[in-house]
């Protein structure tokens, strides 16, 4: 007999990654045999549909999470909202996990806070602590994507090693796909993109690091003037000190900022890419790296956290906080383009056994296990 499994997909496209994550918890599921499958969230969302699994309506307010956490604190029991379930898996946190009898595992993402209190306020900060402490306090299992991110939440909540299972979902099924000359040229031309650029998928959030990112790409240019720099993502709260820096740099005929771009565009634009360059600050796993090595383009990162774990020798990787070995790490891709070709297919190797069918058969042992 199958065992019902609920999943709460919460995150919406404007969330990020997040969300892309959450989609290829989804499509890896497919891959499973032991399962009926439901859905808990937006039944009009296409992505969603496009899966075939039926959809339970299901939001969660901030207000209802805080009666949610409140109510918990205060041991009152709320009505279980997933009762036709025998399991529950969540890509990001539900607390209405706290108000469930079900066995379930779910996502921790990162800490960042620990290494980055300035960048939330006090309240997210204890907010963040809340919501995870009193989770793990009831989860089975709990899922992370890198052991640097197993070690902090071990250090940091106190909880037994054996709750975590390190486990890093494969990038978005349409990677795989083969770029058709075609429809990169026409891509090339629709969106108006240079002969040769660096690629920075990222919201404008202040870790993303984008102001070092365009000091670098400045001293870039003195030795390389054909290069440009490519921008995408939402504006959130940095963009406007970006763009202000882009126009004081005097950078504003090499950087292109696109705007939200939809999944098919932002694969041409990772084919037609000279390299990936991601700056950021903090990542417990980046998303566009593993999309890049999919499809072949070097990729030049931040040398943090869980990032050297993620690119092994597949990457050319830089000191985040130092513009000059930002700028040095661009240079060896872009002055040396057997290097490049190298960084490229170590990236395409280490992409070939993190696949939807293998990240399926984790997924399934681990939820057999609750």
């Amino acid at each position: 007999m199958a065992i019902r499994l609920g999943v709460l997909a919460l995150a919406k496209p404007e969330s990020g990654g997040t969300y892309q994550y959450t989609l290829s918890m989804l499509q890896a599921l497919q891959h499973t045999s032991a399962f009926e499958i439901t859905l808990y969230g937006n039944p009009k969302n296409p992505d969603l549909v496009g899966l075939g699994y039926p959809i339970l309506p299901f939001t969660e307010s901030r207000a209802q999470q805080l009666v949610a956490l409140t109510a918990h604190k205060m041991r009152i029991k709320l009505s279980e909202p997933f009762a036709a379930q025998d399991v529950l898996l969540a890509p990001t946190y539900s607390l209405a996990l706290l108000h469930t009898s079900k066995p379930f595992a779910y996502t921790l993402h990162d800490i960042q806070e620990i290494y980055y209190p300035e960048n939330f306020f006090w309240a997210q900060r204890v907010w963040r602590y809340e919501v995870h402490s009193q989770l793990l306090g009831r989860a089975r299992r709990v899922i992370c994507e890198s052991h640097q991110v197993k070690a902090d939440i071990a250090a940091f909540f106190g909880v037994l090693p054996g709750l975590a299972t390190v486990m890093a979902a494969p990038p978005l099924r349409q990677f795989l796909c083969d770029g058709n000359d075609g429809r990169l040229q026409a891509a090339r031309a629709r969106l108006k993109l240079p002969d040769r650029f660096l690629f920075y998928p990222a919201h404008f959030w202040t870790h993303k690091n984008h102001l070092r990112l365009l000091e670098a790409f400045r001293e870039v240019l003195d030795e390389v003037s054909d290069l440009n720099l490519v921008l995408t993502g939402n504006k959130h709260s940095e963009y406007e000190t970006v763009m202000h820096a882009v126009e004081k740099l005097n950078l504003n005929g090499s950087v292109r900022h696109l705007g939200y771009v939809n999944q098919d565009d932002v694969q041409s634009i990772y084919r037609l890419a000279t390299a990936l360059v991601m700056p950021s600050l903090f990542e417990s796993v980046s998303i566009p790296i593993y999309e890049a090595f999919q499809v072949g383009t070097p990729v030049a990162a931040s040398g943090i956290l869980g990032i050297p774990e993620q690119v092994g020798d597949a990457g050319v990787l830089f000191d985040p906080k130092s513009v000059a070995s930002i700028k040095e790490a661009i240079l060896k891709i872009v002055r040396n383009p057997e290097a490049a070709r190298l960084l490229g297919n170590r990236g395409r190797d280490r992409m070939l056994e993190m696949t939807p069918e293998r990240y399926g058969r984790q997924l399934q042992d681990l939820l057999r296990q609750l």
